[in-house]
Formats: structure tokens, C-alpha cells, sequence
């Protein structure tokens, strides 16, 4: 059996009994996150409301906008909730994949268990552990550098995991399901030409368009449309056209139904680029176990891993970020947030907060280093040296940040960041309510419907 059909086949035939406890306890965790992290990015996000608009000028529809009140049609609301979801960059992530497993596959499942009606808790968990499952696995099978090509790959890899997601929910059996990858894969693609383009929106908006993909390429495989078979693994699939052909076979295979990867995926503690959060956390230890007042500092030395050298460069610009986007990117201006204020937070990162005269003037004293022996295991690694005024040196080495699977989030600090969150959506949601949506998460598995999603 081919791999696009194994992959299907998973997608298609695993049930809510089949997945672990682990499994289901990871993706109502994530579920969490990425609901609480779509309703901030409602108002924070720069470019997401044009999305947002473009779908409501379209009509009702059966398929909400998350934190908006209105719904839409499928695929359009699926685009402005994609737009939301990544726009924050705060997201969970897998870090040896290297994908935002939920980025993509929350905004289309949920469009489209929406608009079929009738799905329980159960099967809306089935669907988004199969979807992330997928996503993980073609970005772990990855034997290539995607940026070194030109392309991102995330969202292109988070479209097959939607499109999985999306066609579990429709009922697609495993040839259908080939074929919805297959013509998902014919509408997703992200160029890296964002990254030299200061004013792009791309980093924020990436995820719509995979959304959509997703949501049409199931609909249009239900109704019988074809596109080819071997749209991963084949002479024109998703590895030959992006990784020169390339891939680990094992990796997209190896312990199937039993092992899910999105059970592996870090979570974000602090509302920048996970390649910043190693110094932000020795930044706050510092801060608060030396203790060193933030007057007493002289100079600041990052040691980074190449991997997150672009975190540091050029420093003129990642000490004097003038756009969000670039201070969530950025070493030095993170770093010096945490040192000066203590914490991190969603706040640290709008507009006002940019010119903050304290914080910039830390940034400058921010001085980095590219540690080049250090290989892609070591890639979120980080070191912080703190030299005083009066010449005593402090150093920190954070080796996994915290939310790493293995320095995870506690249930309280997921539940803290999901109000934290809420806080800024679009339509405004009590406190208590959030509480209770929380709550409807925790237990979702129980539900008949999915009204515990409804914001």
C-alpha cells in the first residue's frame, strides 16, 4: 500500500476509541490553546480583519467566525479564522516537525463540523488527532531544508493534516481521502519571500489560505472529484516538488494508530517566536533568583543556535523593533522585556508598548553570539550572560524552554494564558464564560455537540 493511501487510510479509519488517553488529552490542551490564542488575534491581529470582513460580506452562513458572533459559508469562514489563528504566532508547535499541527486543522474542522451538524465531542477529537497526527509526521519525514528552496513549509504540511481532519468529519473513506490531499495539495503553498519583506502580512495570514484549501478539496472529494494518487509520496508529490525528493519514509509510517504525534507539541508560555523563549526564561529566573535590578546591568550576551541567528540580525533592527511581528522576532527586544518588566505578555507586544524608553534602552546593551556547533536538536538551546556595573557576571542556560513536552505548561498556566487570551476578543466574553468554556473543553469528549465551541 502506497503511503498516501496508509496515511488515509489512518485518517479514515481511526475512531475516538482508538486513540490513546494521551492523544485525547493533548488535543483538548490544544483545542484550548488554539481557540484562546484565535479570539485574541480577533483585535491584535494587523492584517486578519480584512479576512474577517471579506467573509461576512458573503453572507450568513452555518459556520461560525470565531469571536465575531456571525457565521459564513464553510470555506470562508475557515479563511478568516485561518487568518486569526496563526496571526498572534502563539500557537503550540512541534518542534522536530516543525509545524503548527493545529493552526490549520482547528479553523477548517470546525467550519466544517458547523456546517454538517450532528458531530459529538468525541468525533471533533478523533478528527483534530488524525489531522495533527498527519501535519507532524510529513514534517518529521522532512529530509530537506525548506527555506533553503524558497518555501515554507509549515502551512503547505498543516493543509494535508486539515485536509484529513476535514474529510474525517465528511466520511471520506480512504480512496476520497487520497483524493482530498491530493487536491489540497493542488491549492496550498507558502513562498519564504515574506521574510524579506518588511511590510508583509504573510507571517500572520499564512494559515487562511491552507484553511480553505482544506475545506474545499474534502467537499469537492465527497462529490468525486479527482486529482491523482500519490499526491506525498509520487514523481510529483508534495516531497519530489518541495524536498528534491528527499524524505523518511519511517518517519511518516512508523508505529501508525498507536503513536499521535500531536501529543508531542510544545506550547507557548510567552507570545513571541519559541527561539526567543530560551532567554526570555533565563532572563526572568535571573531576574528574580540573583536577584539583578534591571539599573545594574552593563552588558547582555545571547548565545544562539544557527537555526535562530535571523533572531538576532540585523541587531540595529531586532534591538529596535518597529512592527509587532519583528519584536516577537527578535532576541534582543525580548529579552529585554523580560528583564525590565519581570513578564511577558500579549500587552509587551502592541503598538504603545514598542517605545518603551526602558526596554529599548536594554535591547541595546544586547549583544549575541551565533554558537555554530550546536546541531538542529540544539536548536531552541540558549545562553544568557548578565555583566553588572559592578563586574559580577551571571549566566543561564535553558537547554527546553518551558511548554517543551518535556518542560511542559502546567493545566493552570494553559488555563491562565486561554484568559489571557479572551480577554482581547473581538465580541466581549466574561469571565465566567470563558471559564465554562474551558470547562466544556476539558470534558468535550462527553458532549453531544460541539456548543462548548460556539464564541
Amino acid at each position: 500500500m502506497s503511503i498516501s493511501k496508509q496515511l488515509a487510510a489512518h485518517a479514515s479509519g481511526t475512531h475516538f476509541d482508538d486513540l490513546p488517553a494521551q492523544a485525547v488529552a493533548a488535543v483538548k490542551r490544544s483545542l484550548l490553546d488554539a481557540l484562546g490564542v484565535t479570539l485574541a488575534a480577533g483585535t491584535l491581529g494587523q492584517a486578519s480583519r480584512a479576512f474577517v470582513e471579506t467573509a461576512r460580506s458573503s453572507g450568513q452562513g452555518p459556520s461560525r467566525v470565531i469571536g465575531f458572533g456571525f457565521g459564513a459559508a464553510p470555506s470562508l469562514a475557515a479563511l478568516a479564522n485561518g487568518a486569526m489563528s496563526h496571526a498572534l504566532d502563539y500557537e503550540d508547535t512541534h518542534d522536530a516537525a516543525l509545524v503548527h499541527p493545529h493552526g490549520i486543522a482547528l479553523p477548517a474542522a470546525l467550519a466544517v463540523a458547523q456546517a454538517v451538524g450532528g458531530i459529538t465531542g468525541a468525533q471533533f477529537i478523533a478528527a483534530l488527532a488524525v489531522g495533527a497526527d498527519i501535519s507532524c509526521r510529513l514534517g518529521l519525514a522532512m529530509a530537506d531544508d525548506d527555506t533553503r528552496r524558497g518555501w515554507t513549509m509549515r502551512p503547505l504540511l498543516g493543509t494535508y493534516g486539515a485536509a484529513a481532519a476535514v474529510g474525517k468529519l465528511l466520511g471520506l473513506d480512504e480512496a476520497r481521502m487520497v483524493q482530498a490531499f491530493a487536491l489540497a495539495f493542488n491549492q496550498a503553498t507558502c513562498s519564504s519571500g515574506f521574510l524579506s519583506s518588511p511590510n508583509s502580512h504573510m507571517r500572520e495570514i499564512r494559515d487562511a489560505f491552507g484553511a480553505q484549501a482544506a475545506v474545499i478539496a474534502a467537499q469537492l472529494a465527497a462529490r468525486g472529484v479527482n486529482a491523482y494518487d500519490q499526491p506525498i509520496e509520487g514523481a510529483h508529490g508534495l516531497y519530489a516538488m518541495y524536498a528534491g525528493g528527499r524524505y523518511d519514509a519511517a518517519q511518516l509510517t512508523s508505529g501508525l494508530g498507536r503513536v499521535f504525534e500531536g501529543a508531542n507539541v510544545s506550547f507557548k508560555a510567552w507570545p513571541s517566536c519559541r527561539g526567543t523563549h530560551s532567554f526570555i526564561e533565563a532572563a526572568l529566573s535571573l531576574r528574580e533568583e540573583a536577584p539583578v535590578a534591571p539599573a545594574s546591568i552593563a552588558r547582555i550576551d545571547a548565545v544562539v543556535s544557527p537555526t535562530f541567528r535571523i533572531l538576532c540580525e540585523p541587531l540595529a533592527q531586532k534591538r529596535s523593533p518597529q512592527t509587532a511581528n519583528d519584536a516577537k522576532f527578535s532576541v534582543p527586544f525580548s529579552t529585554a522585556i523580560a528583564l525590565v518588566h519581570g513578564r511577558l505578555s500579549l500587552a509587551d507586544y502592541l503598538p504603545p508598548a514598542l517605545g518603551d524608553p526602558e526596554v529599548l534602552a536594554m535591547a541595546q546593551r544586547v549583544h549575541c553570539e551565533v554558537c555554530n556547533d550546536w546541531n538542529f536538536d540544539d536548536s531552541l538551546r540558549g545562553i544568557l550572560k548578565l555583566t553588572l556595573h559592578d563586574g559580577r557576571v551571571w549566566v543561564r542556560e535553558i537547554s527546553r524552554p518551558l511548554g517543551d513536552v518535556r518542560h511542559p505548561m502546567s493545566e493552570a498556566a494553559l488555563l491562565s494564558k486561554f484568559m489571557d487570551c479572551v480577554r482581547y476578543a473581538a465580541t466581549p466574553i466574561a469571565p465566567e464564560r470563558a471559564r465554562r468554556i474551558a470547562a466544556g473543553i476539558a470534558t468535550l469528549e462527553r458532549a453531544p455537540d460541539l456548543s462548548a465551541l460556539d464564541v
